[in-house]
């Protein structure tokens, strides 16, 4: 985790956060908090989707490969929040 810790750090990336809809950052914490993309759908009240829609610009946008990346710093990122650590929601 501290790579992300890094990651989240980074004022490129910061940045890049800052560039996501709101909706978009909805998706973006649901999928760090495990949820599947009908999960996520159905807490949103979107389609499945839309949420994919959603997830594919978040891995564009904050440049990961993958969801399970995305999950992880989405995770990493909420918890430093809470925390009070340094993170994109301080910037």
């Amino acid at each position: 985790m501290a790579v992300f810790r890094d990651v989240l750090a980074d004022p490129e990336w910061r940045a890049a956060v800052e560039t996501l809809t709101p909706r978009q950052l909805d998706v973006f914490l649901l999928l760090g908090r495990g949820m599947s993309t009908k999960q996520i759908a159905a807490r949103l009240g979107v389609t499945e989707h839309t949420v994919k829609a959603h997830t594919a610009r978040i891995l564009q946008v904050l440049g990961f490969e993958s969801r399970l990346q995305a999950g992880l710093a989405a995770y990493v990122y909420e918890t430093s929040v809470l925390e009070g650590r340094p993170g994109v929601a301080d910037g």
